[in-house]
C-alpha cells in the first residue's frame, strides 16, 4: 500500500471518528432532554396523584356511615308514624258529612 492510500484511509477514518463524536454528543443531548422531560411529567402526575387522594379523602369525609343511614332511617319512620296519627285523628274529629 502507498503512503498515499494510507493517509486517505486514515483521513477516512477521522472524518468517521468526528461524525460519530458528533452524532454521540447529539444522543446524549437527546437523552438528557427526554429524561428531564420524563422527570417533569413525573412529577405532574405525583401532583395529580396527591390532589386525587385529597379530593377522594374529603368525599369519603362528607359521606354517611352505615350508622349514620340508619339513624336517618329511623327519624324517617319516626316522623312517619307521626304524620300518620295526626290524620287519624285530623279524620276521627271530622264531622261525617251527611
Amino acid at each position: 500500500m502507498s503512503d498515499e492510500l494510507l493517509k486517505e484511509i486514515l483521513a477516512e477514518l477521522r472524518g468517521v471518528k468526528n461524525e460519530v463524536k458528533q452524532l454521540k454528543t447529539e444522543m446524549n443531548q437527546r437523552f438528557d432532554e427526554m429524561n428531564d422531560s420524563i422527570e417533569r411529567k413525573h412529577i405532574e402526575n405525583i401532583k395529580a396523584d396527591e390532589s386525587l387522594l385529597h379530593m377522594i379523602t374529603d368525599v369519603q369525609s362528607k359521606m354517611a356511615t352505615k350508622e349514620d343511614t340508619e339513624r336517618i332511617h329511623k327519624r324517617l319512620d319516626y316522623q312517619i308514624l307521626r304524620i300518620a296519627r295526626t290524620e287519624e285523628e285530623i279524620h276521627l274529629l271530622k264531622p261525617e258529612k251527611q
